[in-house]
């Protein structure tokens, strides 16, 4: 009897306590592809099609594409709805900026190491796809398990957009 006391109250604290005013959730898993192959390290963000119900989520996909959906980045699963969904992605050089840029010859190293990320990174989800203007994704999240796969192709190559100077 003791036993099941301990495992019941272990079993009571299982689970994630969901605010007050959120939906039930449903597990649901998303597998991002690119010309008929996994999306890795891409962005995404699943946005509610129902302004009352304002739960959205999203993450970035793993080394195969997926990405187990999470509302508002913490609760496992995402409310019963219609929903955008948004991908993005870059790819550049994997250099890692000095930690230190006091002198004139570490801050010239810090510019150096930039002007060589900017140089060489690039978009390679089309724009589209990142504006829930323009995004043709869409999703239904159904009660029970969800697994759906969505489309970025074709891959593309744009430099990012310039960002506006400072007003410093």
């Amino acid at each position: 009897m003791r036993y099941f006391i301990i495992i019941s109250l272990l079993l009571s604290g299982c689970g994630t306590k969901l605010p007050p005013g959120m939906p039930k959730l449903y597990p649901a898993k998303l597998l991002i592809t690119q010309d008929n192959a996994p999306l890795a390290k891409a962005t995404v963000t699943v946005i509610s099609s129902d302004a009352a119900r304002p739960f959205n989520a999203g993450g970035q996909t793993d080394e195969n594409g997926a990405l187990q959906l999470r509302t508002e980045g913490q609760y496992p699963g995402i409310p019963a709805g219609e929903y955008a969904v948004t991908v993005s992605k870059a790819e550049g050089p994997d250099l890692a900026l000095p930690t230190v840029a006091n002198t004139d010859e570490e801050i010239a190293a810090y510019d150096k190491v930039v002007a060589e990320i900017v140089k060489n990174t690039f978009i390679v989800v089309d724009p589209k796809f990142s504006d829930i203007k323009t995004t043709p994704l869409k999703l239904e999240i159904k009660k029970g398990q969800n697994s759906i796969t969505l489309d970025v192709s074709p891959k593309v190559k744009l430099k990012p957009p310039k960002a506006p100077p400072s007003k410093a």
